[in-house]
């Protein structure tokens, strides 16, 4: 008995519909970056204002980077979001590759066009002669070393390491605070008394540079620097891939 089939029509290759090729990559020319979203400069803004910086400093750094003087970097970057991602670095980590320096100039000279009072403090170093520093108000002894263009930020420099960007995350910028100046400077928060007791030689008028900032009430303001500092980062372990 002959079995019954239901009659197959077989479609030649070359007359399926290319369903598939609908999904596939289109190539492109390597090198031609594509153009940056129209709102760029406002995702450039609103990025520097999360890494920490207030509106108006925000927007005077993306102004900056839309000068001249940035406009091949800008380019190579694909845009000024991009750069300013760029510049940030590895921010999680404070690996910044200009973007702070950049915004904290712009910040200073703002300052100083508002106005801003100088501030004179002295500063005792372990061994040598006391010298003097001036800066801004508004600015942190962690910035005065770190930004101050005088000789006594320079000097500054020398003694204070600061080495976790200013998030309290070591004790490398811990002074002495004159006991006269105490109350003015004001308590240490919790956060800081903890960073503090693991810092070299505490004592009871131990701040960190990071979280004094200067006023007006702070003009001559006497710090003394340790003779030695606590750099938890020089003990983080590594794996070392050479030992066998």
């Amino acid at each position: 008995m002959l079995r019954a089939f239901s009659r197959v029509t077989i479609v030649p290759l070359y007359r399926r519909t290319p369903l598939a090729c609908h999904a596939r990559s289109v190539w492109k020319p390597a090198g031609l970056a594509p153009p940056p979203p129209s709102n760029d400069r406002e995702l450039a803004v609103q990025f520097v204002e999360e890494r920490g910086y207030e509106r108006a400093i925000a927007n005077a750094v993306v102004v900056t980077l839309s000068g001249e003087g940035w406009a091949s970097e800008a380019a190579s970057a694909g845009g000024l979001f991009a750069l300013a991602k760029r510049l940030a670095g590895r921010w999680e980590m404070g690996a910044d590759e200009g973007l702070h320096d950049l915004a904290k100039s712009i910040e200073f000279e703002l300052a100083a066009k508002a106005g801003k009072k100088n501030v004179t403090f002295l500063v005792m170093p372990p061994r040598g002669e006391p010298f003097t520093c001036e800066a801004l108000e508004g600015m942190s002894l962690k910035e005065v070393a770190e930004h101050g263009e005088t000789d006594g930020a320079r000097q500054l420099a020398e003694l204070l390491e600061c080495a976790c960007a200013g998030v309290m995350a070591c004790s490398t910028c811990h002074v002495y605070v004159d006991t006269d100046w105490l109350a003015a400077v004001g308590p240490p928060s919790e956060a800081e008394e903890d960073m503090l007791d693991l810092a070299f030689e505490r004592r009871d008028e131990s701040r960190l540079g990071c979280q004094i900032r200067l006023n007006p009430a702070l003009d001559g303001l006497r710090v003394s620097i340790p003779g030695g500092a606590h750099n938890l980062f020089d003990y983080i372990p590594f794996e070392d891939n050479n030992k066998t």
